[in-house]
């Protein structure tokens, strides 16, 4: 009788450790999985990123041997850093240079100056000498492959300095490694001066 008593209470013991045992098993596979879940997403997103940008910079307002109004097509590249607050929103400092010098009639020109050039007949022009543009921009980020930008800063050159408002378009694809490649369309205003449109492909480094 105590024989049988003792396998009944093994038996028993048996039974309610193995739902305990498969719990608690069950529980552990859940957390280990919530914290591979938390370390992908972790290694995707970087507080920084520096990106070097190549990019072809057009102007409709250029002009060419005296020859009158031209569109132009200029190379540049642009040397950035951003500051991502979360994985929408981020604040970078953008830098841009066009390698070639270039003039272009005055656009922005003030009314006295319409009429001074209308009275003498003569456009003005802007000499630019490889200007080199610097803006704060502020980047969100509403879908994985796409960014708004917009912001403004100074365009500095030789002749002259402009202050310029910046928007622009990104469309970034992550790769390994935490490598980021992109291609961005910005469209510069420079206060008083002409405007300019650029297409770049770029990568970054994301840390």
């Amino acid at each position: 009788m105590k024989k049988q008593l003792f396998y009944f209470i093994l038996l028993g013991l048996f039974l309610f450790y193995k739902p305990s045992f498969s719990q608690e098993l069950k529980n552990e596979n859940s957390i280990e999985k919530n914290h591979k879940i938390v370390a992908h997403k972790n290694e995707h997103f970087k507080k920084h990123a520096i990106s070097f940008v190549i990019s072809h910079t057009y102007l409709k307002t250029g002009i060419k041997d005296d020859s009158g109004d031209s569109f132009l097509t200029l190379p540049s590249f642009a040397i950035n850093y951003n500051y991502n607050f979360n994985e929408k929103w981020a604040l970078g400092w953008h830098n841009d240079i066009i390698i070639e010098e270039f003039v272009v009639s005055d656009s922005g020109s003030h009314e006295s100056e319409n009429v001074f050039k209308s009275e003498t007949n003569e456009d003005k022009t802007i000499d630019r000498g490889r200007p080199v543009s610097s803006a704060i921009m502020l980047t969100y980020k509403p879908l994985k492959h796409l960014a708004f930008l917009g912001g403004g800063g100074m365009e500095f050159s030789k002749h002259k300095d402009f202050a310029v408002v910046r928007l622009g378009l990104e469309a970034p694809f992550h790769i390994p490694n935490n490598w980021e490649i992109f291609g961005s369309v910005l469209f510069d205003i420079n206060i008083n001066a002409y405007n300019s449109l650029s297409f770049g492909l770029g990568i970054a480094k994301l840390f």
